[in-house]
C-alpha cells in the first residue's frame, strides 16, 4: 500500500519554528515587521503554508546579497 505525504495547510509558531528551524524571535520580529503574514485563532497565532514558503524565499534573497 502507498502512502500519501500530505503538506499542512498551516503551521503555528512552534511548528515553524520546527520545520525552518529559525528560531522564534526570528519569527515574532518579522510578525512585528510585518514581513510574513500571520493569522489568529483564538490566542494562538498561525501561518500559512504558503506564506511561510514566500517568506522563506524572501529571507533567501535577501542572504544572497
Amino acid at each position: 500500500m502507498q502512502s500519501v505525504k500530505s503538506e499542512k495547510i498551516c503551521y503555528s509558531i512552534k511548528g515553524a519554528v520546527d520545520q525552518t528551524d529559525f528560531s522564534r524571535s526570528y519569527f515574532f520580529e518579522a510578525i512585528k515587521n510585518g514581513t510574513i503574514k500571520t493569522f489568529k485563532r483564538g490566542s494562538r497565532r498561525f501561518i500559512l503554508h504558503s506564506d511561510l514558503v514566500e517568506f522563506i524565499h524572501q529571507t533567501a534573497k535577501q542572504s544572497e546579497v
